[in-house]
């Protein structure tokens, strides 16, 4: 998969569970047959990794320890995935695996998996910053929509640009577990009403105080004192964007300034100081927002 690297390609199953535990978790793999073949390719930062694993032709056996930690998301690109005593995901359903869980997992024949793990204390922040229960349940989604929109975000998006590096790594980590919560966690609170203009007025105001840091939307949506599904929203009706997409043009606003200002030495050190870490996505946004080249605003 396009902005993936691949970790692991044998046929020793021994090898395989070797490589996998530094991923995962410590874990047993019996084969089904002479047609094992594991291939593993992954993209990560702190808080978000991406996995695509799969096992070869044959069905495939893995018997992990409970991950305690981490939460993993499981989407069958080809083939099938066998969960508890007898469910079973489909090509194309994501299933949730909780942290406390043994679970017993059956890789079908030709199964290839599309996996996100996302560590337990950014769920509990997200799940605290939106009301909800912390708790994700193992099992498909109640509603996959959430899910499955992030998830064509980070398959079309972030791992083709590259995106998990800071502080995008972020933004891109919390918008991922609210979807999580939205589609695998418990029931959504009942909304308070609050002004919608106050509400993006704070957010705005945070973000634009906070461009340079470390933010994501789990941040945007606490300052304005509001769940981020709430924040998201009123910044859809108001302003006809999300959180995160203005926080990326404020982004781009203050490397336009720099660079106009003639203090800076080059436009990559500009651009990684206000958290664009991808140089071609970058050059390429900044000449759609303002009709020209950064190196050209540099040399003006």
């Amino acid at each position: 998969m396009e902005g993936m690297t691949v970790r692991l390609d044998t046929r020793d199953a021994d090898q395989a569970r070797a490589r996998l535990i530094s991923s995962y978790c410590p874990h047993r793999i019996t084969p089904g047959g002479a047609g094992f073949h594991a291939r593993h390719a992954e993209a990560e930062s702190t808080d978000l990794s991406v996995y695509d694993l799969s096992y070869g032709d044959d069905a495939v056996q893995v018997n992990p320890v409970p991950f305690q930690d981490f939460v993993l998301f499981s989407r069958p690109l080809a083939g099938s995935l066998g969960f508890g005593a007898s469910t079973r995901a489909g090509t194309g359903q994501t299933v949730a695996l909780d942290a406390r869980t043994q679970h017993d997992l059956a890789f079908g024949p030709g199964c290839r998996l599309l996996t996100v793990k996302l560590p337990g204390k950014l769920l509990a922040r997200a799940a605290a910053t939106s009301g909800r229960g912390v708790a994700i349940r193992t099992g498909i989604a109640l509603d996959p929509r959430p899910w499955d929109a992030v998830t064509r975000f980070v398959v079309r998006e972030v791992l083709p640009h590259r995106l998990l590096t800071a502080p995008m790594a972020t933004s891109v980590a919390q918008l991922v577990a609210v979807a999580a919560l939205e589609s695998f966690g418990g029931p959504a609170p009942a909304r308070r009403h609050r002004n919608a203009a106050a509400v993006v007025r704070r957010a705005c105001e945070y973000l634009e105080a906070h461009a340079g840091a470390d933010i994501g939307l789990l941040d945007i949506a606490a300052a304005a004192g509001v769940a981020p599904r709430t924040l998201q929203d009123h910044f859809r009706a108001r302003l006809g964007t999300s959180p995160t997409a203005r926080l990326r043009q404020v982004r781009l606003e203050r490397v336009h300034a720099e660079l106009l200002a003639g203090e800076a030495t080059s436009v990559a050190e500009v651009a990684k100081r206000w958290g664009f870490g991808n140089l071609g996505r970058f050059a390429a946004d900044y000449r759609r927002t303002f009709g020209t080249a950064p190196s050209a605003d540099l040399r003006r």
